[in-house]
């Protein structure tokens, strides 16, 4: 039987949509294009590890050029600030899972963490002046020996002497006034200010280095809440401007916030 011309272009293009249809896309099989964007800019672009090198020697360049008093020490959060966790947001969204303390809990203790680019040079500077670190993080104050070996696997020059390590305790939680505490990370920042401070130590005997007073002269993070008495609702950021790379930090974090 012959086929009208009609027929025969339906034919062949039918042919040629099963054929597209059939071929494997290795572009669109590929692992980075279930990431969500916010992954995919925070894991792949030379956009983000510019940015982050650039605050972090912008800032120590403002350290260094003040006059510093006794006893001081730079209040860092940890998730974002110093390790990268977009290993951890990677697996959730090529494995289909949401956020779980569990899972979170899970890759803290597998220590896969990288450091945040300039985030390193950044500490050595401060180390180097006479400084010292404090990380005030919300992971869970059990969780404290994994994230001291991760923090000592990625080679930060930390020690017990120089580095006081805080995890999130109940306490913490349950001190939240909405007054002298506002957020859950005041209480330690209280404590670090008056030498009654719960530092994680790698030894027996804890480091009598922190059992003083010591004066905050900058806060860094990357989100609002890792500013002393902020919330993401009461944040003012033209109040906070004119303190930005003085003695507030604030890094880039596309992929989950308090917001």
């Amino acid at each position: 039987m012959r086929l009208t011309v009609t027929a025969l272009v339906t034919t062949l293009s039918l042919t040629l949509l099963g054929a597209c249809s059939t071929k494997p896309n290795h572009e669109e099989s590929s692992a980075s294009t279930v990431l969500p964007p916010s992954v995919k800019w925070q894991t792949q672009s030379k956009e983000y590890p510019l940015i982050t090198q650039a605050i972090y020697r912008d800032a120590a360049l403002q350290l260094m050029q003040r006059e510093l008093p006794t006893n001081w020490v730079v209040v860092m959060d940890v998730d974002e600030t110093v390790l990268d966790n977009s290993g951890y947001q990677a697996m959730l969204s090529q494995t289909g899972q949401s956020y779980s303390t569990a899972s979170w809990n899970q890759w803290v203790k597998s220590k896969q963490a990288k450091l945040v680019p300039g985030a390193s040079d950044f500490i050595t500077s401060v180390v180097s002046a006479g400084g010292k670190v404090a990380l005030v993080t919300n992971r869970d104050k059990q969780l404290d020996s994994y994230t001291w070996q991760n923090l000592m696997a990625v080679g930060l020059p930390i020690n017990a002497d120089n580095t006081c390590l805080m995890g999130r305790s109940q306490a913490d939680k349950e001190a939240v006034d909405g007054q002298a505490i506002v957020n859950d990370k005041d209480l330690r920042r209280q404590q670090l200010s008056s030498g009654d401070v719960d530092c994680y130590s790698p030894s027996v005997t804890p480091a009598t280095e922190w059992s003083q007073p010591h004066n905050i002269v900058m806060q860094v993070g990357d989100n609002i809440e890792d500013i002393a008495k902020t919330t993401q609702a009461s944040a003012d950021p033209s109040a906070l401007l004119p303190r930005f790379g003085k003695d507030v930090v604030i890094l880039p974090n596309p992929m989950y916030g308090s917001w």
